[in-house]
């Protein structure tokens, strides 16, 4: 009785062993490069979405230098930009994200390294937030922007609030 437990359990063990030899390789298979390295679909969602109703933003273009979250309904289009460089001269990469800027740049405390805020206009009527920072040589920018004047959802303030959240996770996920 004895042996044939030793027997089972061994056997157990091996056939446990082999399963877990096959089934290990393919956990990588489903994740693939597609997401976005520094936010997920659904915390983008939540920044630009009008209500729980909505649709979701989609992940329009994605890699680890560019994430582009969008969200369109009817007439309105907000979109998430992300960029995260890496860079020799952070200085003088900072200054040229800075020109972006259609307002006086502020400077920004706890979010990177000399990182400023401004508000953007690209155009006609889309309008904005810019975040631009530094993490050791690596620049962040964080950019939310609305197409609709006057955005019910997106009025200035809430803009400047969901902008610094989303620069704070990436510049945390940068340290």
């Amino acid at each position: 009785m004895v042996a044939a437990n030793r027997l089972f359990s061994a056997s157990m063990n091996y056939s446990t062993f082999a399963i877990l030899a096959i089934l290990i390789p393919l956990t990588g298979l489903g994740q693939g490069s597609k997401g976005c390295p520094w936010l997920n679909v659904a915390t983008a969602s939540g920044v630009l979405r009008s209500s729980e109703n909505s649709p979701m933003a989609t992940l329009a273009q994605s890699s680890a230098a560019l994430c582009s979250f969008e969200y369109r309904e009817a007439s309105v289009f907000r979109q998430l930009l992300i960029t995260v460089e890496q860079t020799q001269n952070p200085s003088l990469v900072l200054k040229t994200q800075e020109e972006q800027c259609k307002s006086k740049a502020s400077p920004l405390q706890a979010i990177g390294n000399e990182a400023v805020a401004c508000t953007v206009r690209d155009g006609g009527k889309i309008s904005g937030d810019l975040i631009v920072g530094r993490v050791r040589d690596q620049i962040f920018t964080v950019k939310l922007t609305t197409n609709t004047e006057n955005d019910p959802s997106m009025v200035a303030e809430a803009i400047e609030s969901k902008t610094h959240m989303i620069a704070e996770q990436v510049a945390g996920a940068l340290f």
